[in-house]
């Protein structure tokens, strides 16, 4: 359900290592950068959108340095001030053109290395190779098929020296863009530019009422008995009062799971039983205060509110008396099912689920008092 747009390619150049000093934004091509006031002085470079290939000679022609959205680059054998900073120093003040690629570079790179002919021994790669060594492939790569995505090639390990592009299709003793050299390749780049994901936005949530179960249970939370086969008054045996306290919880259970993040809150009404009927038809259900719930969870219950009740006790018990304490409180079940209306950037679709509300009310303390 990804949903992104493409942006418009952006490279800036400095005329300094570190991406300090005098600088200058590209948002296209140049085959000349005489008349940008550019040419032969670019000493690291910036990308913020798009694959870029930057030219030793104008008119887009001599070695190559191709570089990818993200990329922060020294172009001088310089310690990077940023540890994320890529060190391609043979380029120091070398750029005099360059160009932004165009293609799809979202999917997954794929490359195939031949050690001879497309007849002879082959390695697939779709990541990153740092030394070529490790395959028994180094400096033997005259034969190549670049599947999908594209790929820098570089003379030696660890992505250094001079580069060539390789873009989707079979390359025979030659390069997309660069100066190939036969069997110099010894390590591989990917290029893949995974774009950010937009975020699942929830727009409406129906609840199907008329879908719902519901149910009150009575539920015993105390209860005291005291024995006065005197013929005097007594004071009660509990002497403080007692506290009752429940959590009224709620979860949002998505039937298919849910693209919405766990931490998303949503302002909305939620179904509540109108507090006061005993059940069965006579209950009501209707859409309560709207206020932030935490929708994104497919499992567990959210506590919403909590609150407590005192047990409040008589002084005295009258003489051959047995007095009774009991101590209810009323739990409602409430399921609904909903549908949820939902949209990633242009991308609209909607899910289901069921709302779970667990709450408690009437809270009543009664007394039963008999002689003995």
């Amino acid at each position: 359900m990804a949903n992104t747009q493409k942006k418009q390619p952006k490279i800036t150049l400095y005329d300094k290592a570190n991406l300090e000093g005098r600088s200058k934004t590209f948002t296209g091509a140049d085959d000349n950068l005489v008349d940008s006031g550019f040419y032969d002085c670019a000493s690291s470079v910036k990308v913020e959108a798009g694959v870029w290939v930057l030219y030793q000679k104008v008119y887009y022609k001599g070695h190559v340095c191709v570089v990818m959205e993200g990329d922060k680059v020294n172009l001088k054998n310089i310690r990077p001030k940023d540890k994320d900073m890529i060190v391609y120093d043979y380029f120091d003040e070398t750029v005099s053109s360059l160009k932004p690629l165009e293609g799809d570079f979202t999917k997954e790179p794929k490359i195939t290395v031949y050690a001879g002919d497309f007849r002879s021994r082959s390695v697939e790669f779709t990541k990153d190779v740092l030394d070529l060594r490790w395959y028994n492939m180094n400096d033997q790569i005259s034969y190549l098929e670049v599947h999908s995505g594209a790929w820098i090639g570089f003379e030696a390990v660890n992505f250094r020296s001079f580069q060539t592009l390789y873009l989707p299709g079979r390359h025979v003793l030659s390069s997309t863009e660069g100066i190939f050299r036969n069997d110099t390749l010894s390590s591989l780049r990917a290029i893949q530019i995974i774009p950010p994901v937009m975020p699942v936005i929830v727009d409406k949530i129906q609840f199907h009422l008329d879908q719902r179960n519901y149910k009150e249970t009575p539920i015993n939370v105390f209860s005291w008995r005291q024995k006065n086969n005197t013929n005097t008054e007594q004071k009660l045996s509990i002497t403080k009062d007692k506290s009752i306290r429940r959590e009224d919880t709620y979860e949002f259970r998505w039937n298919q799971g849910t693209k919405v993040s766990m931490n998303v809150s949503h302002k909305l009404a939620v179904p509540t039983p109108t507090v006061g009927f005993s059940g069965g038809p006579e209950t009501t259900v209707s859409l309560g205060v709207e206020t932030y719930y935490d929708i994104g969870s497919t499992k567990g219950n959210t506590t919403v509110r909590e609150e407590t009740w005192k047990v409040h006790y008589p002084t005295s018990i009258a003489p051959k008396t047995e007095l009774t304490l009991t101590s209810t409180i009323t739990e409602s079940n409430l399921d609904v099912p909903f549908t949820a209306s939902l949209h990633q950037g242009d991308k609209k679709w909607e899910e289901t689920g069921t709302y779970f509300g667990v709450q408690y009310f009437g809270f009543v303390t009664e007394f039963d008092e008999k002689f003995v």
